[in-house]
């Protein structure tokens, strides 16, 4: 630690990007934690009567909604960096502050193995503050919620059944020792 502020290790579970047509992805900071992004179809109901004037009820699907991605990293410098970005959409700085984001899922050397790729994301929510000594004796988390109009999933070549499963053991094992 230095200064206070948490060190990200080189290698994490989870890597937030900046995409911008045209250019090469840049990475904005690695995260312990990413959930969310459910994706919700909503049904229309409409009403049908029979020939003997009995009715049912049946339903087509409507719209998709896509609930916001929660990311979770350190409180340090990164987090304060991806802050300011809240700040501008707080400011209505909607037109550059909206963007697309990629979110990589990967092994334990630190390779992609999915991404997800987020679409006219805007962050919504950061975190306020959590200071336990005896819960957070590692560091002081930090969370960003961002909302996008639409979430693909992309599989690398790597995102093997099994390659996938030692990921996720890798991490476990880091975590809980």
């Amino acid at each position: 630690m230095t200064d206070g502020l948490y060190r990200a290790i080189p290698k994490s579970q989870y890597t937030l990007y900046e995409v911008v047509e045209g250019k090469p992805p840049r990475a904005l900071g690695a995260f312990d934690s990413f959930t969310g992004g459910d994706q919700v179809i909503s049904m229309v109901h409409y009403n049908v009567m029979d020939e003997h004037g009995n009715v049912t009820t049946k339903f087509i699907p409507g719209q998709t909604t896509f609930e916001p991605v929660v990311l979770l990293r350190p409180m340090d410098i990164v987090a304060k960096a991806i802050y300011k970005r809240f700040w501008k959409a707080v400011a209505g700085q909607l037109t550059t502050i909206k963007k697309n984001y990629s979110v990589s899922m990967n092994d334990s050397q630190g390779e992609p193995l999915v991404y997800w790729h987020l679409a006219n994301a805007l962050p919504v929510k950061v975190s306020g503050f959590d200071f336990n000594m005896t819960t957070e004796s590692e560091y002081t988390s930090f969370e960003i919620s961002l909302q996008a109009e639409s979430i693909e999933v992309e599989f690398t070549k790597a995102a093997k059944p099994k390659v996938v499963s030692e990921a996720l053991d890798a991490w476990d094992e880091a975590e809980n020792g």
